[in-house]
């Protein structure tokens, strides 16, 4: 009987693990995308605000 407990509990584990490893995986994903400002970005000066 304690063998199948310890096969039971074994299955439980390796499932548990599995799912926290996936979920880890999507928490800790960086997403790249490129910024639509790409061409126009630098240094913004008051003077040509306005014009």
């Amino acid at each position: 009987m304690a063998v199948t407990r310890l096969k039971r509990k074994d299955r439980r584990n390796k499932e548990f693990t599995r799912i926290r490893k996936t979920n880890l995986k999507n928490v800790n994903k960086m997403v790249y995308i490129q910024s639509p400002y790409k061409e126009t970005s630098g240094i913004v000066l008051e003077d040509q605000v306005n014009a």
